[in-house]
């Protein structure tokens, strides 16, 4: 029975070691970017992406929903020199993973272009929550 009770706690903590040291080597940067329209109106923003430290590679891109409140959103993803990575319908909740893991050394920025479509008010306020996930790499 003894040996049963050590295997047991054994293997708990194999698994969940494996997990807290997954869960250390993700690196998540949410960026809130809040908007105040008029009905009708446009704005654009540029974020830069700063990357977080000991991050290896930029792997996933997500959004909040904005969709609900009459409001399109496109986020157009920039790596060196201007380069176009990517253009994303933002007012949906999704999440993208790139096929290949982008470098994090790289100064990405994130355009967010946003129009309100909301005609049954003067303005409408809200915030659009980026998500940016980096991983590093095993130690």
């Amino acid at each position: 029975m003894k040996f049963l009770n050590t295997f047991a706690f054994s293997l708990l903590m194999a698994f969940s070691s494996g997990a807290t040291a997954d869960a250390a080597r993700e690196r998540d940067l949410l960026v809130t970017t809040d908007f105040m329209l008029n009905a009708g109106e446009s704005q654009s923003r540029i974020i830069d992406i700063q990357m977080p430290e000991h991050a290896d590679h930029f792997v996933m891109l997500g959004f909040n929903p904005v969709k609900a409140l009459s409001v399109s959103c496109t986020l157009h993803l920039y790596g060196p020199s201007n380069l176009l990575l990517g253009r994303y319908n933002c007012a949906d909740r999704q999440v993208h993973y790139f096929k290949t893991p982008l470098p994090a050394s790289v100064q990405y920025k994130a355009h967010i272009e946003v129009t309100n479509s909301n005609f049954t008010t003067a303005q409408t306020a809200f915030s659009v929550i980026n998500r940016f996930k980096f991983i590093a790499s095993a130690p």
